[in-house]
């Protein structure tokens, strides 16, 4: 730092500190960052600093934002590479149920560009399908039937009102909570009704939702929210929320699909810039649970592209207890790929599959994920060092956590990994996998493969060569190339027979394969 002064001029003061940093044989380990303050008299020395690539700023305060801005790239660097622990996700089933549910209400859209918002006492239907935790609710359209509604879900209960046309129900006093008996609801519902016709002559009533009331002793209330974006695609936004939240300033927000790695760094970061408040309690806020709901979310926004906002407000949080109390979800006509809406390519289940090899065993044929971490690390040390050597034209050494989460954790664009699990274990048991990364252009595809050293000879080789081969002229990919040494004939013999072009030059021990698509 450097403010003008007669005893320090501020561009010789420059030129000793560009002198010393280049003289320094430790330079390149350093962040430095300077800070010339003042007009006309620092301007000279600040073009010094960056004809020689130092970065430099006028203020204090702009100094150590950008270093900040390093120290927030490293961190996500770090949390990126974190190894993800497992959610339950949802079957095949649950998520059949769920598009047939949303198909449905599609179908009744008038034309092809439209879109319906749902509200809670409809949602539901939906939550359900999907095991998303949810009070009972009805839509009741006069006093009388809310009485008969509340008798029947048993008291005490909570009387919101429902209208497209008012926003904050908050406004109008629209939500009473725990009416304790018939003539509490009674009295509710009519002064709601009353109230709403006075403030908002030309509203919409619809009616009125009776819900069950939650246990919110010792609870606290969030918002959850999920927008679409144009360029970004669906996006999830977490805060306290309220009836004035700005989503802009008062939220944080993350890009599906998530993980519980990712979705526990998205709390967290909402904790720290202060949009989650949450207050002392003896029920404290389980924040696995959090991530875990939030994870579901995520899943289910991937896999229905036909939500095209999802509002959860509030969301109940009570230690280990987790409630949607009021929820309204626009859904929105697609066609195309629903992949491709998405700015992050999820898990692509739809490339797993069952296999028998030669000796009778079944393994599971499905992408790599960012929790095999630990089961690829046993795989290669299941592997022999000249294989190893063979596939990296290397001595490896021994793979730490970096160089693990770096073969684990891909695109699934522009790279594939897929593994062979061994389906006789309880946990994943890794015994193969196959590799391509795609140039940015797709003209070409870099292939390698990595069986386990002692369970050669069975068909492995042949069926994880064939799947990504399957996969890159799905993909349109124009051809498909690797290298490996001459010794390696297993390889090579197994790369003629598929119709790959072998180049093999043993003067600089290599050999190239191709095989044009």
């Amino acid at each position: 730092m450097h403010s003008p002064s007669a005893t320090a001029e501020s561009t010789s003061t420059a030129q000793q500190i560009i002198e010393t940093v280049q003289k320094h044989p430790k330079s390149k380990r350093f962040n430095i960052l300077t800070n010339w303050s003042g007009e006309a008299t620092a301007k000279e020395a600040r073009l010094q600093f960056t004809k020689q690539g130092i970065p430099t700023y006028r203020t204090p305060e702009s100094a150590v934002t950008a270093f900040m801005h390093l120290v927030e790239y490293r961190r996500n660097q770090w949390q990126l590479m974190e190894t993800p622990t497992t959610t339950d996700s949802y079957t095949t089933e649950q998520l059949d149920k769920a598009h047939d549910w949303l198909a449905g209400h599609i179908s009744a859209l008038p034309d092809s560009t439209g879109s319906t918002a749902l509200e809670s006492h409809v949602c539901e239907q939906l939550f359900d399908l999907l095991n998303l935790p949810t009070l009972p609710t009805w839509l009741a359209h006069e006093p009388t039937e809310a009485i008969h509604l509340a008798d029947k879900i048993g008291y005490p209960v909570a009387v919101k009102l429902r209208s497209p046309d008012i926003a904050h129900k908050s406004d109008i006093h629209g939500v009473m909570l725990n009416l304790k008996d018939a003539k509490e609801v009674a009295n509710a519902a009519q002064s709601i009704l009353d109230r709403t016709r006075l403030s908002y002559p030309d509203a919409r009533i619809e009616g009125l939702t009776v819900q069950q009331m939650a246990k919110v002793a010792g609870g606290q209330e969030i918002r959850l929210k999920v927008l679409t974006d144009p360029t970004f695609g669906p996006a999830i936004f977490i805060g306290q929320g309220g009836s004035d939240w700005n989503i802009a300033k008062e939220a944080v927000t993350a890009l599906p699909p998530l993980n519980m790695a990712l979705a526990r760094y998205l709390i967290i970061n909402a904790i720290n810039k202060g949009v989650l408040k949450f207050q002392q309690s003896t029920n404290t806020i389980n924040l696995a649970k959090l991530a875990g709901f939030l994870v579901k979310i995520s899943q289910v926004v991937v896999a229905c592209p036909e939500i095209h906002e999802l509002d959860i407000h509030p969301l109940l949080l009570n230690g280990d207890d987790i409630t949607i109390l009021d929820a309204s979800v626009v859904i929105k006509r697609f066609e195309g790929d629903p992949q491709a809406r998405l700015a992050i390519r999820p898990y692509p289940t739809e490339m797993e599959q069952v296999l028998t090899l030669r000796d009778e065993t079944r393994v599971l044929l499905r992408p790599i994920r960012p929790e095999d971490e630990p089961y690829h690390a046993d795989f290669i040390n299941n592997v022999t060092k000249e294989d190893l050597y063979k596939r990296f034209f290397s001595d490896v050494g021994e793979f730490n956590h970096e160089a693990l989460a770096n073969l684990t954790q891909i695109d699934y664009d522009r790279e594939m990994a897929f593994v062979a699990v061994d389906l006789s274990h309880k946990t994943p048991h890794i015994i193969g996998v196959s590799r391509v990364l795609v140039t940015p252009d797709n003209s070409d595809a870099e292939f390698a493969i990595l069986i386990r050293s002692d369970l050669k000879g069975n068909g492995l080789g042949r069926i994880l060569m064939n799947k990504i081969i399957d996969y890159c002229k799905n993909k349109q990919t124009k051809q498909i190339s690797g290298m490996t040494m001459p010794t390696n004939r297993g390889m090579l013999t197994l790369a003629q027979k598929l119709g790959f072009e072998l180049d093999v030059q043993f003067e600089d021990g290599v050999a190239d394969m191709v095989l044009k698509l």
